[in-house]
């Protein structure tokens, strides 16, 4: 990701081309991992992403320059997922929540199956741990952020990030059993590996 000292941001409010394709390169990734992760498999996580942009684009007179681009974008990000998510909702409701993956390159059948089936559970299992302890896991485990980066972009204390991560890891083991079981008629034992097709 690029720095955020690269990114000219007085450029970037006057709308420079330029500026806006370097503040877009350096976050689209981590934008849309994020927006996966918090939003689950009920959203179209890339035009989530795309919306987060939209939103950041239009509103970057309300970044203030002492404080972090990165954290004001999560905050964006944050707001624009809740609201994918209460939109979902009403789409399973009406029965409009089936949407396509497109297959990842270079994988056999078999292989895209099987990290399609891993991503699945790993995002149902994310979707039934509280929002709260969801970011923190996200940002933590998923993201390899420190705990103090994590309390930065949260705006919550260091003590409540570990809180928060000590019961959210344990929501989602149990989460990440309950689906597993569900779907294999199994109950999986010891530690459960995640995120490597996330």
């Amino acid at each position: 990701m690029t720095d955020e000292h690269d990114i000219d941001i007085a450029a970037l409010k006057r709308g420079e081309r330029g500026s806006q394709d370097t503040f877009y390169r350096a976050y689209a990734r981590v934008v849309l991992d994020r927006v996966r992760r918090l939003g689950g498999p009920s959203i179209d996580a890339e035009d989530v992403a795309h919306e987060v942009f939209i939103v950041a684009f239009r509103r970057l007179d309300s970044f203030r320059e002492e404080g972090s681009l990165g954290g004001w974008l999560y905050g964006i990000t944050r707001r624009v997922v809740a609201n994918a998510r209460r939109r979902a909702a009403v789409r399973r409701m009406v029965g409009l929540d089936q949407i396509a993956e497109p297959p990842a390159p270079g994988l056999s059948c078999e292989q895209e199956v099987g990290r399609r089936w891993r991503r699945q559970m790993v995002l149902r299992a994310l979707e039934r741990v509280s929002s709260s302890h969801r970011e923190v896991l996200v940002l933590v485990d998923f993201e390899e952020r420190t705990t103090a980066e994590a309390a930065e972009l949260l705006r919550v204390s260091v003590g409540t990030v570990y809180s928060r991560l000590h019961y959210g890891r344990r929501a989602f083991a149990a989460a990440l059993r309950k689906e597993v079981a569900a779907r294999t008629g199994v109950v999986p034992e010891g530690p459960l590996r995640w995120g490597e097709d996330l």
